[in-house]
């Protein structure tokens, strides 16, 4: 019988969503295979360019592969088209709005561009396809959700949802602060007895308004936290739930900011992808508390946990800090835990972090209003295998992975901690150690004046981002796939040898699990490209984590733990990294975590 597995994010319906727009509310109802099916994308150009790039448009995560791979929960995160891709530039961007990347809707492009629609809209869009998947008569998915009566049995796939960026529930015009998305309310009977507003779901009727009436309606608060609390009780009169909400992307979004973002976007050129501001701001800290008191429509407490993914570093203390607040205001907000859903590692403290910066580097740039300074830091080595030649491994250094405090706050707090399989957040470098760009990434200027005071930003060259637009990107660099599975391992050995130094926790690795992030734009693994091949994954996690561990040992001092196992007790070990750890996870937060 083939194994289970977990994943604790990825995107399931993203792909299919973006193939179609559709105008009417609510939405027409689908079809499984509909739903289920994986994108494709073949002709004779994308067949020819695959090897480059377009694989990364292709479903990872459908349905349909997560039920061929037996993936049997999975944490789907909706992610809204943000206005820096859908009006980004560059080749890649290019690509992405041509008729290369058919079947993506170029509409959902065009409204995003133009500001015609709301993050909000969209996503409801998106949710209501996952409602429709779970009400489906012949559907072997479930929602799970805190707020059904009478739990039914686990089907073969059983999604948990979440919201990856608070941009989610911004009810406000894409790039206009001044002005609300709504759906006017109407007669949809031509008897004219029957309003849109008595027929649609909890959800749909927190964006329809009665156009009749001018005043502004209390569904229309452009408080984000007002406005995330009466989504959820809505969610909640649905009978479903969220697990987590990752409070930041991949943008800046000028018309609701909550927090500094860290930098991590390459493929595409757009002001919004350089970081602004300087951590959390009182909006994002009123949303952060919400999620901790967080009730649903019967009053009953359901927090929503916060996910440190896309957090700028800054915003990251900010949060751990905010916290300890909270928890000395309220002590059972102690057992909410932290997570980071699909990250990787630093390999540093901050202080070693803040020691490796490269300071002949850091320049300041300026384009369309965004101003920040790219910094390079200095790679932790992972350790060494092989060959003499490229036989030398790092961690990838941007402030988007963890640094040791992380990894000690999330750990302490009963957290888990979702690695990435993105060989780029990995640190995975080329064949022969070859790149095609520097390991730059970019700090708002108050961050960077934040993490490093004793330079002075005024005193730093500048540039232009423009000159970037024309950049190769690291992610078009040939694979080795003996060296993937590794860097993948290097990540885990950090996050146990650090728990072991810094933590009380005897048996780290039982905090750990899958983040695929398939579906997100990612470059997988070589070994385990989409969620169908997961098996292959386990595989290698059994072949090469002892071997992981020895390298980095040796290399950075600690302690083996792991090698000294037996095949048995090793395999446990993974099998837990690739499912137990996860499934006991929900379990908790199905029984809301004790509280």
């Amino acid at each position: 019988m083939k194994q289970k597995y977990f994943d604790l994010h990825l995107h399931p319906l993203f792909k299919n969503f973006l193939s179609k727009y559709d105008t009417l509310v609510p939405l027409p109802q689908k079809k499984f295979d509909d739903l289920a099916q994986p994108v494709r994308m073949s002709n004779a150009v994308t067949n020819l360019l695959d090897e480059l790039f377009i694989h990364i448009l292709k479903s990872q995560s459908s349905v349909s592969q997560c039920l061929q791979g037996n993936l049997h929960f999975a944490v789907a995160s909706i992610v809204n088209l943000e206005y820096g891709f859908a009006d980004s530039r560059g080749f890649f961007s290019n690509i992405l709005k041509s008729k290369f990347s058919n079947p993506l809707d170029k509409t959902f492009f065009d409204k995003v561009r133009s500001g015609e629609i709301s993050y909000y809209r969209l996503m409801l869009m998106e949710l209501n396809l996952y409602k429709q998947l779970r009400d489906m008569p012949e559907s072997q998915v479930s929602i799970l959700s805190r707020n059904v009566g009478n739990k039914s049995a686990p089907k073969k796939l059983n999604i948990i949802l979440s919201l990856e960026g608070s941009h989610n529930f911004s009810k406000l015009m894409i790039g206009n602060p001044l002005k609300t998305d709504f759906v006017p309310d109407r007669f949809i009977d031509i008897q004219k007895t029957l309003k849109l507003s008595k027929v649609a779901d909890s959800l749909w009727r927190e964006i329809i308004t009665d156009s009749s009436n001018d005043s502004v309606p209390d569904n229309y608060s452009q408080n984000p936290a007002r406005n995330f609390e009466r989504f959820y009780k809505s969610l909640a009169r649905e009978k479903m739930d969220l697990l987590y909400l990752t409070l930041t992307h991949l943008t800046h979004i000028n018309e609701q900011f909550l927090a500094t973002h860290a930098f991590g976007m390459k493929m595409l050129k757009h002001p919004s992808f350089y970081p602004f501001g300087n951590g959390i701001t009182n909006l994002g800290l009123e949303v952060i508390s919400t999620c901790y008191s967080m009730r649903n429509h019967k009053g009953e407490h359901r927090p929503i946990l916060i996910d440190m993914k896309h957090l700028g570093l800054k915003s990251r203390q900010d949060y751990y800090s905010y916290r300890k607040t909270l928890l000395e205001k309220n002590p059972a907000y102690e057992k909410i835990p932290i997570i980071a859903s699909h990250v990787g590692v630093t390999g540093y403290t901050y202080n070693e972090w803040k020691n490796a910066l490269k300071r002949d580097t850091c320049t300041v740039y300026n384009f369309e209003g965004a101003r920040a300074v790219s910094i390079e830091m200095q790679r932790k080595n992972c350790g060494k295998w092989g060959s003499f030649v490229n036989n030398d491994f790092s961690f990838n250094a941007w402030s988007i992975n963890l640094m040791d405090e992380d990894i000690t706050e999330i750990l302490n707090s009963n957290g888990l901690i979702g690695i990435s399989l993105d060989v780029r957040i990995l640190g995975f470098q080329s064949e022969f150690g070859i790149q095609l760009t520097s390991d730059n990434e970019y700090l708002s200027t108050a961050d960077f004046q934040t993490h490093f005071p004793q330079i002075t930003v005024k005193n730093l060259p500048t540039n232009n981002l423009e000159s970037m637009i024309s950049e190769n990107e690291s992610w078009l660099i040939p694979t080795k796939e003996d060296r993937h599975p590794l860097a993948f391992c290097f990540n885990i050995i950090h996050i146990i040898q650090v728990a072991l130094l810094r933590t009380e926790i005897g048996e780290p690795w039982k905090h750990i699990c899958i983040g695929s992030d398939f579906d997100g734009l990612i470059e997988p693994l070589k070994v385990s490209p989409q969620v169908t091949s997961l098996d292959e994954l386990e595989a290698n996690l059994i072949k090469w984590l002892a071997v992981a561990e020895e390298a980095y040992v040796k290399e950075n001092g600690g302690k083996c733990v792991l090698s000294k196992k037996s095949t048995a007790e090793l395999k446990t070990i993974v099998r837990g990294i690739m499912f137990e750890n996860g499934r006991g996870f929900i379990d908790r937060w199905l029984a809301n975590f004790g509280i």
